[in-house]
């Protein structure tokens, strides 16, 4: 077996030596429109191959192994307008010399995205909705956590870390997400519960966010039954980067005297005069520190390592984190190896319930001391080699970590989950077909007091063809068979297609079509969690063996306007507006939820029967006067039913509204955040009299920026909104934030 695979490793190398002889290159420099200075990190990439180079710290690139024949080379940037050349052609041993220049691109438009297919695509020529949140609105925003950047996209909410898109998810403790989350592509959801870590995740490392809604199971499987969430992570910088991000911020006084269960807000003893200690009033602090270049012109790594302390601002609410993330990366220009891992810390205070209505920033006595430990770890390889114009592959495999321990008064719970996994893809371009296909497998074990000793296995194929039938229409075709196992238990299988269409006419408005199954089986937790906690029963559930499937329809439309035709905006503003909107439709049977069951008297995670979302997105981006006024809005309407009963799904709002809105003058930046959600309708049989309120908040920020460094201070739900999202849990107050950047 060993000699076989020697023997494929030889034939492929001299295939690929074949393929290469007698063949030209592509040499040149992309360049800034407006001011005439070299682009470092522009995409190059020669259309209908899968060619491609990063410029280098010069703005130049290089592309070898072209075959003789005539090219089109494609070249984009964030934050730049898309370029393109024509008729380029390739002789033998040969090299042409080319010298592009970008223009600068007000709205934020990123070139392609990589989530939706599993390769790089032009985000206008994707079937489904994807939202993507640059690395500046991250940084604006001065976060902790990346779900706090997430919020604020249309569509998204998020209820104690636990992600929902249109109505996919509401509240169940984080057992099991329908939202695949990755990082470079790398599965990141925990192997036990399947649910997301957000602190694992390096803010300040991340490039971008790709945000796509709708059935992703036809090439990622369970867990991406309703979308995926890909946080693609910084290359290593072209030239030698240090960066540094100090943070300290303060919680207000709320707005009821009952509920100020300490004197030590800052606010209250300023007001009452009382002598000022900054170490010991309710706040927060934090450091992250990274290094990044790159060693070699092929090698390069990135470093970071970051601290987040807090006190909380209800009672047992601290925490104190660690995290630690390492990225390295070899590339050569048919080739490219990233090794990466990350490692995180947290040691925080519980909080299932306030102690009453009228204190609702205490807990009762006898849970003032529950603690949790939570360490995870996570590394990942990926290698993908260029074999030809048309045939390129990737290999991938991850191993994610997770251990747990409860310190409650009544539980001392404990988990340990071990998740492996490995993947063979290969992308063919022929004619006008883009194909992919690959294999998957993941492996799941837990040793713990509260599940046992369970194992699950998963193994997949599955395959994609995006056939371009003409120069406007798009014909996307795939599927994907999936095989489920709990050791000495149960297996079942899954196909999962999908069918999506794309019509792009030229300077005309883009409109898509997807058509799409998903499913999710159930996790570790789902199946096997056994715990009592707080007074809280939780009981396993084995005959949960059902996964849950979903059929998913996407109707939609987007156009951006390069110029609006309105005189005195279009003209004397230089207005440049993008418009998209969706219509969905998501169809569930088998739907696993949690719910009381009065016959083991507890909750149990169980087959709830057939659910229905539907609804309608839209979202809005304008910018004007040169890029220095911007502002997005983004609305979702849900209609989320349990088609048993014909009430709506527990914690779903049917209406969601975001808006932004940013001005720069000169060094300054000043932002302008609003949310709502409207009242949940319905919630778990529990606490079902409490009062429920829709959400409002507003988020402020300032910025002065200079060469270097930056200084910002940012006021969070500062009209003071007290609300919840799950019951018995009070949302952040206000609070404000001071953040110093650093650059060297």
């Amino acid at each position: 077996m060993r000699t076989l695979g020697f023997i494929g490793i030889a034939l492929g190398f001299v295939l690929s030596s074949a393929l290469w002889s007698a063949t030209g290159k592509i040499v040149g420099q992309v360049l800034d429109a407006k001011t005439g200075l070299p682009l470092i990190g522009a995409n190059v990439m020669v259309r209908g191959t899968w060619f491609g180079a990063m410029t280098d710290v010069q703005g130049k690139f290089e592309i070898t192994g072209l075959s003789p024949g005539v090219y089109e080379i494609e070249v984009s940037m964030i934050g730049y307008e898309k370029a393109v050349q024509t008729g380029i052609r390739i002789d033998p041993e040969a090299s042409v010399t080319l010298k592009m220049a970008l223009k600068p691109s007000l709205l934020y438009h990123p070139p392609q995205v990589i989530t939706a297919s599993k390769r790089k695509q032009a985000i206008e020529n994707t079937p489904v909705s994807v939202d993507v949140i640059g690395s500046d609105a991250i940084r604006m925003r001065n976060v902790t956590t990346l779900d706090e950047v997430l919020v604020k996209t249309a569509g998204v909410g998020i209820i104690d870390g636990q992600v929902d898109v249109r109505g996919s998810s509401g509240f169940n403790w984080a057992a099991g997400s329908r939202i695949l989350m990755l990082v470079d592509g790398h599965p990141l959801i925990s192997g036990d519960t399947g649910g997301i870590n957000w602190d694992i995740i390096p803010v300040e490392e991340v490039e971008r966010v790709e945000v796509v809604k709708g059935a992703g199971s036809a090439l990622y499987g369970s867990n991406a039954m309703a979308g995926m969430i890909n946080v693609i992570t910084r290359e290593p910088s072209a030239v030698p980067q240090t960066r540094i991000r100090l943070t300290y911020g303060f919680y207000d006084t709320p707005a009821y005297e009952s509920w100020r269960w300490t004197d030590r807000f800052l606010t209250y003893r300023i007001f009452e005069q009382k002598k000022l200690d900054l170490r010991n009033i309710l706040g927060f602090q934090g450091m992250d520190l990274s290094h990044s270049r790159m060693w070699t012109s092929h090698l390069g790594a990135l470093f970071t390592l970051g601290r987040k302390v807090s006190t909380g601002y209800y009672q047992n609410g601290d925490y104190d984190r660690w995290n630690f993330m390492g990225k390295c990366t070899f590339r050569r220009p048919l080739d490219q190896f990233t090794l990466s891992g990350s490692w995180a810390r947290d040691d925080h205070g519980d909080v299932l319930q306030w102690l009453s209505q009228s204190h609702a920033l205490e807990v009762p006595p006898q849970e003032s001391k529950n603690r949790i430990l939570y360490t995870k770890g996570n590394v990942a390889m990926s290698y993908r080699r260029v074999m030809s114009s048309a045939l390129a592959y990737t290999v991938k495999s991850h191993y994610y970590r997770n251990h747990w321990e409860n310190h409650y008064w009544d539980n001392r719970d404990y988990a340990t989950t071990h998740k492996f996994g490995a993947e063979f893809q290969t992308d063919w371009i022929w004619k006008s077909h883009a194909m992919t296909f690959g294999t998957e497998w993941i492996y799941n074990h837990s040793i713990s007091k509260i599940y046992g000793k369970p194992t699950t296995y998963d193994w997949a194929l599955y395959g994609e063809d995006e056939f371009k039938l003409s120069k406007a229409w798009i014909l996307t075709l795939g599927t994907r068979f999936d095989w489920h196992r709990v050791q000495a238990m149960y297996s079942e299988s899954e196909l999962s297609p999908r069918l999506g269409m794309v019509w792009h006419p030229e300077n005309a408005p883009v409109f898509r079509f997807s058509l799409g199954h998903g499913f999710r089986a159930p996790s570790i937790a789902e199946v096997f969690a056994d715990i009592t906690v707080s007074g809280f029963r939780v009981v396993a559930n084995p005959e949960l063996k059902k996964a849950e499937r979903a059929w998913n329809l996407e109707l939609g439309a987007n156009h951006t306007i390069p110029q609006v035709p309105l005189p005195w905006i279009g003209e004397w503003l230089g207005a440049q507006l993008k418009w998209d909107i969706a219509l969905f439709w998501h169809r569930y049977t088998n739907m696993i939820d949690v719910d009381y069951n009065p016959m083991v008297g507890g909750f149990q995670f169980m087959n709830m029967g057939k659910a229905r979302n539907m609804g309608t997105e839209v979202r809005l981006q304008m910018a004007c006067l040169d890029g220095h006024l911007s502002g997005e809005v983004g609305y979702t309407y849900l209609d989320a039913r349990d088609l048993n009963t014909q009430k709506m799904l527990h914690y779903r709002s049917r209406h969601r509204l975001n808006t932004g809105g940013e001005l720069k003058f000169g060094k300054w930046r000043f932002g302008l955040d609003y949310r709502y959600a409207s009242r949940v309708e319905e919630v778990v049989n529990v606490y079902r009299m409490d009062e429920r309120v829709p959400m409002h908040v507003v988020d402020a920020r300032i910025q002065w920026e200079l060469s270097r460094v930056s200084l910002a201070i940012e006021g969070k739900n500062v009209l003071n909104y007290h609300y919840t999202l799950r019951q018995r849990l009070l949302e952040p107050i206000r609070h404000f934030v001071f953040t110093v950047r650093g650059n060297f």
